[in-house]
């Protein structure tokens, strides 16, 4: 290094001439050869000087907070690469490679040097009228501008910008879940049923035979694998493209074509304009105006939009003339206060502009005659003016309007069009003008103005200052403007954004513009602008305007008339007077071209001020002779009888249009000549001696010249330098020569960067050239040579720090790119030998003859002629070998020092691209290309490469990170460029080299990983890329070894594909580095930014590949794939770091939407209902690694998991199957597990997500409107941009601050997409609609593709299985991974390919499956059933092939086991199965007994059988769970579901168990506790009979006989032997439920129910259950907490006993179709406490008039028989009667107590009344009553508060047998009330009002005149006779016992009460004597009672 450093600083130190004779003299190249000779370490110690930070560049290392923790370390030996061309030209000669020549080496003409015509806007182009009078200077801007463009481009660029969104044909893949999305608008039977079933599912008898028969497993994989690869994607990335953003920042963007450049281009079209009367022609003159910077920013346009009648009055031949209706306006600098100006003139007359315009104010447009004459009059007189006075105009009206509101308001409402805004441009440049500088428009569409009002003009106002005064002074509320009289009027104009280039439109200059659009239009004219200071383009056309404004003029001191003044504008070629050139643009409705013209007239001004803008087209050869001459005239309006012409002559002024050879520029003051023109009066100074002036010689008249020309130079420094130039071929000695070009460069770096970018294609054509000329020079141009370099460093240096500039993605200058892609050819001195037509083979004679003139432009420009006669002679006197100038631009490069050299490091890219060019055109022009690379250009060019890259890389390892970027970016691209020109392994080794020195220094500086990748992306994006690995070299021996190369077709031992072995990395040189890079990102201490960077790398590299035509061989693409197969080992080992998306996302698929998967489902099955976990929190076998290795702590974001997958992929489709499966048979078993973990990480990381709901697209339309306004400023004024936000996203700190309202783990697994980076244009929603569908065809493509390839390669794990030692492990790995495919959102192709595998995989392997440890049986059963309910067909004939197939493979041994899991998997989907499912469910079932029936070898065994049994208890299961969907309301009808799905599961105990403490969890919801307790009862009779059987414990109960006491239901627990053994040898019932403890846990809780049901006998009951248990295990304190509960529980029975109210019972009868299978069915329910019968039938009849519909719900009144035939069948009928519990006598003989009379009631009765004749009520003698007694299917209370009646009793009673019984009834309450203790004195005077009260019915007394006043006839009524008699006999011992117990509990204020009491008793007493003691048939009635009054 100390050599190195003594050599670079000898340069600092050495003077240029110096330098200049090291390298002529050959010093230079020693000293490269002495370093090149020396080796160390096995490298080249190239000659790199010591690079150090100049003193202005110090910053401060990183913080410890901010440097990564350590480096990553290099894992693997440095190697050099292999000798690139020494093997190609051993494989060319290789017969055997000749089908893959594209491999070995590049093609020809590789690169291509074209001279191409030069782009115009125009038809035709813009140039000079005179090409042989130009100067010098002149014809220097012009041959600049006209040249043809000669680009070096290559014949095979990089694929780099397909998008993924377009042009895809992809065939629309069919997903469930998308299918459930538009269930939303459409039925099960949809068209996208129809459109599943095109994939020709065959008939299900035929599919199945087809399946039974006998094949051989070879065929079957064989046919399997020609269903998966038919259809197959060839492009795979074209589904999952690289970010466009990371591509375009690595990515040179072809710059765009030098062109006249516009900012925002507004069209405006003009329609109408008319003021209220039509008298005279008006004219409009139209310009905008920028308020803000009180400037005018266009010229002039001038409409005409008379009619014709007034359009032929001033002119003679209108029909000669055009008319332009449209104007194009380009605004470049937008600002709030722009406006449009508009300026009516009309044809001057007699009279003020108030006396002109009094009439259109005051005369309005209408058919009187009165009016008529006046318009008439007034036409007549605007007439005869025009007549005469047709050259004259006069200022008449104006009109302003604010552009900016205009649009803005149209603008809001519109769609965003960002290239209306940004005008013509590429779409990766940035302009980086700041945000408060810039205004922004918004985008608009067309939008009309109507203009109704103008200001009428004052005559002394007519300057632009006083008009801009007057606009600003109208936007502020004043009263004065008010008052001012407008004059009415309407100008309509349309606004539209200029989108494409309209026919027939023209350019300021009056050219032609082409233009696509061919449809017939009116006349058009671009209106040139006039840009604000500050802004400026590069001239690329020929323009030589010059715009005169007149400003003032002062006839104030001048005697006579000279009050109407006019000046007459021309331009003079010589003093004659006669001879003004026709060069003055004419208005339109006049010529294109006159020769004068005439200023507006002020009438009765004698200073007037002018507003007129002249414009000129300036002739290309102008010279002194050249000049304006003004005259001054006053105009006569009246006719002069003495006098023809109206003109009377005031005086001359003129001006020279050229000072000292330079275009005058500015505002002057002449004076005004009053005498006759003198003759050459233009050479003479208008203060010519003797010549007669205004005002003794003051500068009368002002006026101003603004010349817009391309040609012509205003910066006088930058005219001085192409003067210098020009002066450079004048001086013959070198002395002269080198002053010369020392001052010309002087000059340059003074002059101003606005003039420098304007002439800056110019300026590098001139000072190219120069570079090498100085070269010619010798010592003494050593120092100019320095000069130049350095002058041009300053000019690339001045326009990349300007903020003005354009930059593109990159940040190069555009205009710098620009120039060196097309304008720059490479100077020489001198003609080579080879012709023009042999350097540029593909271009045409004429071209060639073009490109001989540019070449002729180095001899033939005076600043390179003289170099002839300096040319360096040898000592023989014949010419040295002079240097080129790509040789010449190398050596500056190099020598460059100190300031300079930092910005030439810094700006790189601009002289590299020189270089390349350069050499290009040298290696065309000396027709190399057929030269083998290493022989292309010298070893000491090559010397001087190797120096400038090192250098380079010196500059990037100590420099700061932000100045570095773009350096190492230009080193990059540089030698991707190298690599086609020069010696490719020299070029690789600069590569290594370049490398290697980042990743050393990347310790101490973390920035150099980015820089290393960045370096390595450009580097590899080189369109050769494969070749340039050695693709089909797999063994090469160099021949200066004498060894041998051998045949690339002979593939080596698998295992050596597969690691980085150094022959590996020497051969595949640039893939090795990529592939190292991925193996150290890959390490868990990597930086995650660094970590996506790599592999984005590797994805953009990947997806060259897929989109290069050249590799879709088959055989190419499988070499190309070996390239990479060590990335599968890479992955591998990496698989603890990567994502699972189910760690970040919650489950997508549609089967974890509506079901359960077996990523829950074994918790479901196998654990105990108390301790289930919801779904969504059980824990997930199937979305974690098969190996376990994952580990969160060090995980990769999703983003970088998912691409790196993709890749992975990539390499498994295309690498070569044989190579894949010796690799995997060399791998240790875990190893392959961990393989296998790694296809189930791609299938969870590729799961499809469906389509977008419109929930979503609304909400995505209206988050993308509010953000539109910020992102539309960001992206038009450069404040973001695919670049500049990348490259905020890639800085280390504050990534969080970048996006706020997204987390940093959320933030990582984003890709980078464009709606988050780059603008996109806002959309409307339909349109919105169609890209994410198109987003979601891609996506669904994207899915099938990778589970495709996944389902390849398990087939290839499964052909090796058999070669494996420890196979089991692996197949139950693949089934895993198959298991887990079918959990996710796939389409229905991939499914029938997966069938295909699972099946074939069971198959061969089915002890794996069926082995009792596995749990992969039950999760394919339950995934099979969930395929079963899917709503295509196809997917229901293959899922239920698979499972009949699964269940016949299992008869002989697993069969019992098989139907358990496919009930238990059922039953674990419970409610969440649609209706939807259930329909597609039985029609699976109805496919498996089609199977069933077809299967011929089952047939007369137990097995069909068995099947037809377990589906019918499916389908019974299924039914009633989708039921339970459709009464989420009715809880009554879904807990009597519940109860049916537990009453059909009864067999598997723990579900059974799950489904009543369901129910038990409805009824506490209901407050329904007595139920609640009985759920648990059933429950805890379920496990007592279990372990009874199981265990048979003394001390437990036996069994649900235990519990019938508390319920006689509890009976049908009872379980069969053989299944609960059975359970228990299957692990079902091992939860803890099915213990003591959940026993005792159980009974706990119902008595917890029961106490709160107030059911405290009940408790006692399970307390008995309980206390044995306790004392077994003698828990004394548990006994304590039980004897003290029973204390409490029976105070609490002996003080509530009878006030307890356990419930009210009603039958309620459903009749109407509409109540489905409720119609016809009767039930009793339950109601708590004291429900009354309206309460009951208004709660129903509300709940079932919601469900069906208003005036739908009728309650039948009566309870008598329900007729269905009379009832309407469109309507729901309830019948709801109050029923009693009902009991037998003997019955009532063990039911003593209130409890017993409540509990286990299963009968009840209720009594309705009827006659003989129908009606329900008659005459007490014809009073029947029919009792009914109903019989429940379960006895009350139950797990259900209604069960079903399922016995119906009817007892008819005659009317006497009816009083029989309301007599006891009444008997037996005067009993029940006088017996009561304590008495109840309200509740016996009560009873007794109505015994013995007369005051309703007459009472006892009426009955017995009614049935004992005679003997009845029928001898069977004589027994009911005598029984009522015995009943009254009964009844009044009852009512006087009643009366003495209520005398002995009144008080004195009763006693009268009493005594009425009593009277109506001994009234009634003796009435009724002779009814009951008399036996004869005729008693009379002597006493009427009276009614006692009450007290």
């Amino acid at each position: 290094m100390g050599y190195e450093r003594r050599w670079q600083d000898s340069i600092d130190r050495s003077p240029p001439d110096k330098l200049r004779k090291w390298w002529h003299g050959g010093v230079f190249l020693n000293h490269l050869q002495d370093w090149n000779s020396e080796e160390v370490t096995g490298e080249l110690k190239l000659l790199v000087p010591h690079y150090k930070r100049s003193p202005l560049m110090d910053v401060q290392q990183p913080s410890p907070s901010t440097a990564p923790s350590h480096d990553i370390p290099l894992r693997f030996d440095p190697v050099e690469p292999f000798d690139f061309e020494a093997h190609v030209t051993n494989q060319m000669v290789n017969p055997e490679l000749e089908s893959l020549q594209d491999l070995v080496d590049f093609p020809k003409n590789d690169v291509e040097v074209m001279l191409s015509s030069r782009e115009y806007r125009t038809v035709n182009p813009a140039v000079p009228d005179d090409w042989n009078n130009l100067t010098p200077q002149v014809r220097s801007c012009v041959e600049t501008y006209t040249k043809k463009w000669l680009t070096v481009t290559r014949r095979y660029p990089k694929c780099s910008k397909r998008s993924r969104r377009k042009g895809l044909n992809l065939p629309h893949q069919i997903f469930e879940c998308d299918e459930s999305f538009n269930m939303e608008k459409q039925s099960f039977q949809s068209s996208f049923a129809a459109q599943a079933d095109e994939l020709q599912t065959e008939v299900p008898e035929l599919f199945i035979q087809r399946l039974l028969q006998p094949t051989e497993l070879e065929e079957v994989d064989r046919r399997n694998e020609i269903k998966r690869k038919s259809g197959r994607l060839v492009d795979l990335f074209a589904l999952y493209p690289p970010s466009d953003e990371e591509e375009a920042l690595h990515h040179r963007v072809i710059p765009q074509s030098p062109c006249e450049q516009f900012g925002q281009r507004l069209q405006i079209n003009f329609l109408e304009f008319k003021f209220e009367i039509e008298i005279e022609p008006l004219f409009l003159i139209l310009a905008l105006y920028d308020l803000k910077e009180r400037k005018k920013i266009s010229e002039n346009f001038y409409l005409d939009l008379n009619s014709e009648e007034f359009r032929d009055v001033p002119q003679a031949q209108p029909r000669l003339l055009c008319y332009f209706r449209k104007a194009i306006f380009s605004i470049t600098q937008p600002s709030s206060e722009i406006y449009l100006v508009i300026k009516v003139e009309k044809m001057l007359q007699q009279g003020s502009i108030a006396d002109c315009a009094d009439p259109y104010m005051t005369i309005k447009e209408s058919e009187t005659a009165k009016t008529k004459e006046k318009i008439g009059k007034l036409r007549f007189q605007a007439a005869s003016f025009c007549q005469r006075l047709s050259l004259y105009r006069m200022p008449f009206a104006w009109a302003a309007v604010d552009l900016m509101s205009l649009i803005s308001n149209c603008g809001s409402q519109s769609s965003l069009d960002r290239e209306s805004i940004i005008g013509v441009g590429s779409g990766n440049e940035l302009h980086s003008r700041s945000l408060d500088n810039k205004y922004n428009i918004l985008p608009f569409g067309s939008v009309q103005h109507n203009l109704n009002m103008f200001n009428k003009q004052e005559e002394d106002k007519l300057s632009d200052e006083d008009l801009m005064k007057f606009i600003t002074d109208e936007k502020k509320p004043s009263p004065l403007l008010r008052r001012l009289r407008k004059i009415p009027g309407v100008f309509r104009f349309e606004v539209t954004p200029v989108k494409d280039t309209p026919s027939f439109c023209f350019t300021p200059d009056f050219l032609e513009l082409k233009s696509s659009n061919n449809e017939n239009s009116e006349l058009a004219l671009e209106v040139l602008e006039f840009p604000l200071p500050g802004v400026s383009t590069p001239y690329t056309m020929y323009r030589n305007l010059l715009y005169v404004y007149p400003q003032f003029l002062n006839f104030t001191n001048r005697q006579g008339s000279a009050r109407n003044i006019t000046v007459k504008i021309q331009f003079m070629g010589s003093d004659n007077t006669s001879g003004a050139l026709p060069v003055i643009f004419g208005k339109s409705g006049h010529p294109e071209y006159v020769n004068e013209s005439y200023t507006p007239v002020a009438y009765h001004s004698r200073s007037p001020f002018f507003y007129e803008e002249v414009k000129i087209k300036l002739p290309s050869g102008l010279t002194e002779d050249h000049h304006l001459l003004f005259t001054f005239y006053h105009i006569n309006c009246q006719p002069k009888q003495c006098q023809d012409s109206p003109e009377v002559l005031l005086g001359y002024s003129w001006l020279s249009i050229l000072d000292n050879g330079q275009l005058r520029c500015g505002t002057f003051e002449l004076p005004v000549c009053l005498d006759k023109l003198p003759i050459l009066y233009s050479a003479a100074s208008t203060s010519l001696a003797g010549l007669k002036r205004l005002d003794h010689r003051k500068a009368v008249f002002k006026l101003e010249l603004r010349p817009v020309s391309t040609v012509h130079i205003q910066d006088r420094n930058l005219e001085r330098f192409f003067s210098l130039c020009e002066a450079v071929g004048e001086h013959h000695s070198l002395a002269h020569q080198t002053e010369a070009l020392s001052q010309a460069v002087s000059m340059l770096k003074l002059v101003q960067l606005e003039e420098l970018v304007q002439f800056l294609n110019v300026v590098l054509d001139k000072l190219l050239p120069l570079l090498l000329l100085s070269s010619r020079m010798g010592a003494e141009g050593a120092l100019v040579s320095k000069e130049i370099f350095e002058a041009l460093i300053i000019i690339v240096d001045r326009l990349h720090n300007s903020e003005e500039m354009k930059k593109d993605s990159l940040g190069r200058s555009h205009y710098l790119a620009s120039y060196v892609h097309y304008v720059f050819s490479m100077p020489v001195l001198h003609e080579t030998r080879a012709t023009e037509f042999e350097k540029y083979a593909t271009l045409k004679p004429d071209a060639v003859a073009a490109l001989h003139r540019i070449r002729l432009r180095s001899t033939s420009d005076p600043a390179i002629q003289s170099s002839k006669s300096a040319e360096p002679k040898d000592g023989g006197g014949s010419p040295k070998q002079l240097k080129l100038f790509h040789e010449e631009l190398a050596y500056c490069v190099v020598f460059t020092n100190g300031r300079m050299r930092d910005q030439v490091y810094r700006h790189l890219w601009f002289f590299l691209e020189l270089l390349i060019k350069s050499m290009s055109q040298y290696l065309s022009d000396t027709d190399h290309w057929n030269s083998p690379p290493n022989l292309r250009f010298s070893e000491s060019f090559s010397s001087i490469i190797r120096t400038i890259v090192n250098t380079g890389t010196e500059f990037v390892k100590h420099q700061d990170a932000e100045i570095t970027e773009m350096t190492n970016l230009s080193l990059g691209f540089f030698l991707n460029d190298l690599l086609s020109l020069m010696d490719r392994g020299f070029v690789l080794r600069l590569i290594c080299h370049h490398h290697k020195k980042l990743l050393d220094k990347a310790v101490a500086q973390p920035h150099l990983h980015d820089r290393r990748i960045d370096f390595l992306r450009t580097v590899c994006s080189h369109e050769h890329f494969v070749t340039l690995n050695l693709p089909l070299t797999s063994n090469f021996k160099t021949q200066e070894d004498n060894r041998h190369v051998k045949d690339a077709t002979i593939p080596d031992s698998p295992v050596e594909f597969f690691r980085l072995s150094r022959k590996f990395r020497q051969q595949h040189f640039l893939v090795r580095l990529l592939l190292e890079e991925i193996a150290d990102v890959m390490k868990p201490d990597s930086g995650r930014l660094i970590r996506r960077e790599a592999v984005s790398l590797l994805h953009s590299l990947l997806a060259s590949h897929d989109r290069d035509l050249r590799l879709w061989n088959p055989k190419v693409k499988v070499k190309v794939a070996a390239l990479y197969l060590p990335l599968l080992g890479i992955v591998l080992n990496a698989l603890p770091q990567l994502q699972h998306l189910s760690d970040s996302d919650s489950s997508r698929s549609k089967l974890n939407g509506h079901c359960l998967t077996p990523r829950n489902v074994a918790s479901l099955i196998f654990t105990s209902p108390g301790a289930l976990t919801p779904p969504s929190a059980a824990a997930n076998r199937y979305s974690t690694p098969i190996t376990g290795f994952f580990n969160p702590s060090s995980a990769m974001s999703a983003e970088v998991t998912q691409t790196l997958l993709y890749c992975f992929l990539w390499v498994l489709k295309n690498a070569d199957e044989t190579t894949i499966k010796g690799w995997m048979l060399r791998l240790p078993t875990q190893r392959v597990l961990s393989f296998l973990g790694l296809l189930d990480l791609c299938v969870s990381n590729f799961e499809y997500e469906g389509q977008p709901s419109t929930e979503q697209i609304s909400s995505h339309v209206f988050r993308k409107s509010r953000d539109m306004k910020v992102r539309l400023e960001e992206t038009i004024f450069g404040t973001t941009g695919a670049r500049k936000e990348m490259m905020k996203r890639r800085e280390y700190p504050g990534i969080d601050r970048l996006f706020p309202r997204v987390s940093v783990g959320l933030q990582e697994k984003l890709r980078w997409r464009k709606d988050l980076t780059q603008w996109r244009q806002a959309v409307d929603k339909d349109k919105l609609k169609m890209e994410l569908q198109q987003e979601s065809l891609i996506s669904g493509n994207l899915t099938m593709e990778a589970n495709l390839i996944v389902l390849d390669t398990l087939e290839l794990v499964i052909q090796q299985c058999n070669l494996m030692l420890e196979f089991k492990p692996v197949v139950a790995g693949v089934l895993k991974v198959l298991i887990h495919s079918l959990c996710c959102n796939q389409s229905t192709l991939y499914l029938q390919n997966c069938f295909n595998t699972q099946r074939a995989v069971i198959a061969k392997f089915p002890d794996v499956l069926f082995d009792e440890d596995s749990e992969h049986c039950t999760d394919l059963c339950l995934l099979l059933l969930q395929r079963c309910m899917s709503c295509f067909e196809s997917t229901r004939v293959q899922a239920s092939a698979s499972l009949y197939l699964l269940m016949r493979q299992s008869y002989k041994v697993h069969f019992s086991r098989m139907k358990m899991y496919i009930t238990l998997s059922l039953a674990s989907l419970a409610e969440k199965i649609s209706n939807q499912d259930e329909h597609c469910l039985q029609k699976s079932l109805g496919i498996i007994l089609t199977y069933l029936e077809t299967d011929r070898a089952m047939q007369g065994t137990g097995f069909a059988t068995q099947v037809e049994e377990l589906l019918v208890n499916l389908k019974a299961v299924s039914c009633d769970t989708v039921k339970l969907h459709e009464f989420l309301k009715d809880v009554d009808m879904q807990i009597d579901l519940m109860y049916r799905i537990a009453k059909g599961l009864q067999n598997y105990l723990d579900l059974r168990l799950m489904w009543l403490r369901n129910i038990a969890l409805k009824q506490v919801e209901r407050k329904r506790f007595a139920e609640a307790a009985h759920c648990l009862v059933h429950s805890a009779a379920l496990v007592a009979e279990y372990l009874n059987r199981v265990e048979g414990s003394v001390h437990l109960p036996m069994g649900s006989v235990s519990f019938q006491k508390v319920s006689i239901n509890v009976l049908e627990e009872s379980l069969v032997c053989d299944e609960v053994f059975s359970m228990e040898r299957e692990g079902i019932c091992t939860g803890n439920s099915f213990s003591e403890e959940g026993l005792l846990e159980l009974l706990d809780d119902v008595v917890e129910f029961f106490n709160r049901a107030e059911y405290y006998e009940a408790v006692y009951e399970i307390y008995k259950i309980i206390i044995p248990i306790a004392e077994f295990h003698q828990n004394i304190k548990k006994l304590s907490v039980i004897h003290g509960n029973l204390k409490e529980t029976f105070d609490l029975i002996l003080s509530k006993d009878n006030k307890r109210m356990f419930g009210t019972f009603f039958r309620v009868g459903f009749y109407g179709s509409l109540f489905g299978e409720l119609d016809e069915q009767e039930y009793v329910y339950k109601e708590p406490g004291i429900t009354k019968l309206v309460e009951i039938s208004t709660r129903l009849q509300e709940f079932y008039t919601m469900q069906f519909g208003k005036n739908q719900v009728e309650v039948i009144k009566d309870s008598s028989p329900v007729k269905k035939e009379s009832l309407d069948p469109s309507k729901a009928y309830l019948q709801i009667t109050y029923v009693e519990p009902y009991f037998e006598e003997y019955e009532l003989k063990n039911r003593v107590g209130y409890y017993e009379r409540n509990s286990n009631l299963r009968r009840f009765i209720y009594s309705t009344p009827y006659t003989l004749n129908g009606r329900a009520h008659g005459e007490l003698s014809q009073q029947y009553k029919r009792k009914t007694i109903l019989t429940t299917l379960h006895a009350f209370p139950y797990i259900k508060t209604r069960i079903s009646i399922i016995e119906r009793q009817e007892i008819n009673l005659r009317p006497i047998e009816a009083v029989i019984e309301d007599l006891q009834k009444k008997t037996h309450e005067l009993a029940q009330a006088t017996s009561e203790n304590p008495p109840n004195m309200k509740m016996l005077q009560m009873v007794l009002q109505g015994s013995v009260g007369t005051t309703v019915n007459q009472g006892p007394l009426e009955v017995a005149q009614v049935f004992l006043s005679e003997i009845p006839d029928d001898p069977k009524l004589f027994r009911h006779h005598n029984k009522l008699r015995i009943c009254f006999k009964d009844f009044l011992k009852r009512c006087e016992d009643a009366l003495k117990k209520n005398k002995s509990l009144i008080t004195s204020e009763q006693l009268e009460y009493q005594r009425e009491l009593e009277r109506n008793y001994e009234a009634l007493e003796h009435n009724l004597q002779p009814f009951i003691k008399r036996r004869i048939p005729q008693l009379y009635v002597t006493t009427c009672l009276q009614s006692p009054q009450v007290v």
